[in-house]
């Protein structure tokens, strides 16, 4: 999860620090398959470990959703990690710094934890509290296992793009909540308690159908970006396919619209890549209740580029919220 309260581009900051923090590049140590660079650490055995932060007033604030779906937000936006990778989830850590003025309440932010662990069959085993001297901050440890791990890097020209669900509800709440208002039920309800993928992956992965996968954390311009630098390949989104959520198409108009679902983030829907004709769409649509749509293609070039109904094409900055660019 990477997104800010304040609207901001996305620059390479963050993620060049991150780089440089992990060391990416260097000689993985023994037992370690896959190591940073993609939304999870694949070791020996199958097993996926993923990390994630919320922070008050950076990733929510108080006044717009309870304790418990503070909680709950907080491990969906972690467990979306282990979906990106197509792994099954088995438990759930989690450490809290919490002020000690009774603002909130423990055992409702744990209440949500717990809640998100089980909605996709998990279990908190493990974490840690402390006290804060202010904002609220969770971070997450997700542990799930694969015997068939999907990474950013295998997308091929010639490949389809394809998303699930409906896009740009994150940066639809976060907008009407800027602005002072209550933002529609659905998409207040889409930010509190977003859906982690995780089934859908399971069996997109067990029929071989994603060469590459990401969740949409960073819009999906940002994210389809993911997949083009980890695979060495360009890719191209048609701008009509991509699946405006007709809320935040109602709230923001068409095309802030598109802007949100390009570049606002927090969506935490599945973006992959697939062999055509490979999506069962019917079939998984109705297995999962949830729409999938094919947004776009893989190409030789690299970067990303957006195609408009006329075949114009126009590169598409990155989305999402970098914490360390200037704003």
């Amino acid at each position: 999860m990477e997104t800010d309260v304040g609207a901001a581009r996305c620059r390479d900051g963050k993620f060049d620090l991150i780089r440089a923090f992990v060391g990416e590049g260097e000689e993985l140590p023994s037992g370690i398959v896959l190591g940073p660079g993609d939304d999870g650490a694949v070791l020996e055995g199958g097993w996926v470990i993923s990390t994630d932060l919320a922070v008050e007033d950076v990733h929510f604030r108080r006044g717009w959703l309870t304790d418990e779906e503070i909680g709950y937000r907080a491990a969906a936006a972690a467990l979306s990690d282990l979906a990106a990778m197509a792994a099954e989830p088995v438990g759930v850590l989690v450490s809290a710094a919490v002020a000690t003025d009774g603002r909130v309440d423990v055992a409702d932010v744990q209440s949500g934890v717990r809640a998100a662990a089980a909605s996709v069959g998990a279990r908190v085993i493990g974490g840690d509290l402390s006290r804060s001297p202010g904002p609220l901050f969770l971070d997450l440890v997700v542990l799930g296992r694969t015997e068939r791990p999907v990474s950013r890097a295998g997308a091929r020209p010639g490949d389809e793009l394809w998303v699930s669900g409906t896009l740009g509800t994150g940066a639809a709440a976060l907008r009407a909540w800027d602005r002072g208002e209550d933002p529609l039920p659905a998409l207040r309800l889409r930010f509190a308690r977003p859906v982690p993928r995780v089934a859908l992956a399971g069996d997109l992965a067990a029929a071989g159908v994603p060469r590459a996968m990401v969740d949409l954390s960073d819009g999906l311009a940002g994210d389809a970006g993911h997949i083009a630098a980890a695979s060495g390949a360009g890719i191209v989104i048609e701008e009509t396919s991509v699946p405006v959520d007709p809320d935040a198409r109602a709230v923001l108009g068409d095309a802030e619209a598109l802007e949100a679902a390009l570049r606002g983030g927090e969506d935490f829907e599945l973006c992959f890549t697939a062999e055509p004709g490979t999506v069962e769409v019917e079939t998984l649509q109705q297995r999962h209740s949830v729409r999938l749509t094919r947004v776009g293609r893989v190409t030789r070039d690299g970067g990303v580029l957006l195609e408009d109904a006329a075949g114009r094409r126009r590169p598409v900055d990155r989305g999402g919220y970098d914490h360390w660019s200037e704003t």
